[in-house]
């Protein structure tokens, strides 16, 4: 009975060794029986095939691993830009400027101004086109400095003063961001600028967005000192209520820190 059990399993392995030399045109050798050597030189080959596939599976798998790893890693090389408002140079060794130029935007008691400041280039390009003239279209002035008092927080003779910006690009960060009420940034976060946080006079109709001038803020070079108006910088208060105080105090100005990472 054993003897029987034993001669079916040897040949249940004769016929799928059998099926597997018929793919391998080195396991070509007629297979017998009645020789337990063959027998037990193709097992061994088979494991060994089995062995090595299994190593080149471990390798495969290794090197996927490696290459999410990679792929999760941050680029290199910087990318990440931003503006810097009230200067026109960025801050060295480690950001490059694209181009310095001028602050802008609406005029401060227009309806449908429009919210955003841009730092508009020095060099302008225009479309070769002819245009029907309208005045229903969007407006865009100058920025200045701006204070009921006359005295801003952006320098000591800088009421009415045109302002400058800058946008720069990091050399080796790849992510920044404006925060609000800090000077120094956060664990892990390297310091571009810091300075005031500015934004237009709450009582004008038109909309503004909140911008970070540099602490060491700057007229724009040549500019006019007038009163001529357009989009205006000023500081910016906390006001107790919905805003917790504690942390936050009754009429102090608020800061702002550019930070990378």
């Amino acid at each position: 009975m054993v003897f029987d059990h034993v001669r079916l399993s040897l040949a249940v392995i004769v016929i799928l060794l059998s099926i597997y030399a018929a793919c391998d045109e080195r396991f070509q050798k007629r297979i017998l029986l009645t020789d337990p050597s063959d027998l037990q030189q193709l097992i061994n080959n088979l494991q060994g095939e089995i062995q090595t596939l299994k190593a080149k599976v471990e390798t495969q798998t290794s090197e996927i691993a490696s290459l999410k790893q990679e792929l999760l890693q941050p680029l290199s090389g910087g990318g990440s830009t931003f503006v810097r408002w009230g200067r026109t140079d960025c801050p060295a060794h480690v950001t490059e400027l694209v181009y310095s130029g001028y602050a802008g935007g609406s005029w401060y008691a227009h309806y449908g101004a429009a919210a955003d400041q841009l730092c508009l280039p020095p060099d302008p390009e225009w479309l070769n086109t002819t245009v029907v003239p309208d005045d229903y279209t969007g407006r865009l002035y100058g920025a200045e400095y701006e204070s009921h008092t006359g005295h801003t927080l952006f320098g000591s003779k800088s009421q009415d003063e045109e302002i400058p910006c800058a946008v720069c690009r990091s050399t080796s960060f790849v992510s920044s961001v404006m925060i609000p009420a800090r000077t120094t940034c956060y664990s892990g976060w390297t310091k571009a600028y810091g300075g005031s946080l500015a934004s237009g006079y709450y009582g004008h109709y038109a909309a503004t967005e909140y911008v970070c001038v540099d602490e060491h803020a700057q007229p724009v070079a040549g500019g006019a000192d007038r009163d001529d108006d357009g989009v205006l910088f000023f500081g910016v208060k906390a006001f107790c209520g919905s805003l917790r105080c504690p942390p936050y105090e009754q009429d102090k100005y608020i800061t702002c820190v550019v930070c990378m990472k």
